[in-house]
């Protein structure tokens, strides 16, 4: 894992792409290191990459692409049919791109499908369109060149920034290896572009290049699928898939997806505080929110012999909260110190009992020593190329004699 971006299979960033995507991040690294909860001035309130409260407790998935995404579509749905807390929602539009000149519209169809409803999370494929030369008045941009890319990557930037900032996970699927020469050039030249706009832009970079290969590592049509028998995965243009091969192609997607879902769902699981006899006695007292416009018990009715010698309450997690939730830090859990607990003494026998960390105290968070991003090994070895010096008795250390 490279930030928030994942790389599945062994295809590693190309030498362009990785000059690419260091130039963008020492560009933004003021504010791009960040994140968006301390540049607006919120506390993060979680860890999980996916907001851990959906309405209802159902997740709503966008699916976003032309037609490589309509068929990834297809797949996922099939891929998680045994979950039921997810909605594949199908929005992709075959035969669209960023490279036409009627581009800019997807990024306002994108402002209509995200008006209309509420998504937590969504997943992109684009590629399945034969990408064109980008032209105007003055000039016209040939696929691949600098001038080309940096338009292109401005609209890619773009329509991933609307989805961030209305708070959704995206997952930007890679495009799998192409038969032709021409093809595979363009595909390769089009994951550069869509995995450095999603490194920087905050979203998760699916890599499927090598699940479409054979043993040398060139395209094949043929493969195993997900019940490990070898099929057809590709359709005759050498673009799109075959039913199978979308499914294999949503497997890519889900080894990335059910873990962050995991995780989301433990954060969303706060435990009540106090011991189970006091946890009964406040259920069965009622503590649930009650419908809008009925009275709520007044603090003189709770008798300290209903509740017991010491009763805890638990605030609602309101909207504010879960809006926080959306703006935490991508990656998984964090370990820390165990938080410090502190009680108040309410009125009627009430204690309100709350907990602070250096994971959830802003001030102390902030505080915490971390390892410049150009001296982390990961950004040293993928990103700049660097060799590690060996280390005496490691796999790489070759003196002879051995040590």
């Amino acid at each position: 894992m490279l930030g928030g971006v994942t790389w599945f299979g062994a295809k590693a960033p190309s030498a362009r792409a990785g000059a690419r995507i260091v130039a963008a991040v020492l560009a933004g690294l003021i504010f791009g290191l960040v994140p968006a909860a301390a540049q607006q001035g919120t506390p993060p309130v979680g860890r999980s990459y996916i907001n851990p409260f959906p309405n209802g407790d159902r997740y709503r998935i966008v699916v976003l692409g032309d037609s490589l995404g309509q068929g990834l579509w297809e797949g996922l749905y099939r891929a998680f049919d045994d979950d039921k807390t997810l909605d594949f929602i199908n929005q992709a539009k075959p035969g669209t791109g960023f490279s036409r000149t009627t581009a800019e519209e997807w990024n306002k169809e994108l402002d209509g499908i995200l008006k209309n409803n509420t998504y937590q999370i969504a997943v992109v494929m684009f590629g399945g369109f034969p990408y064109q030369d980008i032209g105007s008045r003055k000039e016209r941009l040939k696929v691949g060149s600098d001038g080309w890319r940096e338009v292109f990557g401005k609209r890619v930037e773009a329509f991933i920034k609307k989805l961030r900032d209305a708070h959704i996970a995206v997952y930007w699927v890679g495009l799998p290896i192409m038969r032709s020469a021409e093809q595979n050039e363009r595909a390769e030249t089009l994951n550069d572009v869509f995995r450095e706009k999603a490194f920087i832009n905050g979203a998760k970079f699916v890599e499927t290049w090598t699940g479409f290969t054979d043993d040398a590592g060139r395209y094949s049509a043929y493969g195993p699928d997900m019940t490990g028998q070898v099929k057809r995965l590709r359709a005759n243009d050498g673009v799109h898939l075959t039913m199978r091969g979308y499914l294999k192609l949503a497997h890519f997607v889900e080894k990335q997806l059910r873990p962050d879902l995991t995780a989301a769902k433990r954060e969303r699981n706060i435990p009540l505080a106090g011991n189970e006899d006091e946890q009964a006695k406040l259920m069965g007292r009622g503590f649930e929110t009650e419908p809008s416009g009925s009275e709520q018990p007044a603090a003189e009715e709770l008798q300290q012999s209903d509740v017991g010698e010491v009763s805890v309450l638990r605030p609602a997690i309101d909207q504010t909260l879960q809006a926080a939730q959306s703006l935490a830090p991508q990656g998984g859990f964090a370990t820390g110190p165990e938080a410090e607990m502190i009680t108040s003494e309410l009125d009627n026998g009430l204690t309100a009992v709350a907990t602070v960390s250096s994971l959830t105290d802003p001030s102390l968070a902030s505080s915490r020593p971390r390892l410049p991003l150009a001296q982390r090994p990961y950004y040293r070895v993928l990103i700049k190329g660097e060799q590690p010096k060996p280390k005496e008795g490691r796999g790489d250390d070759f003196t002879w004699p051995p040590s």
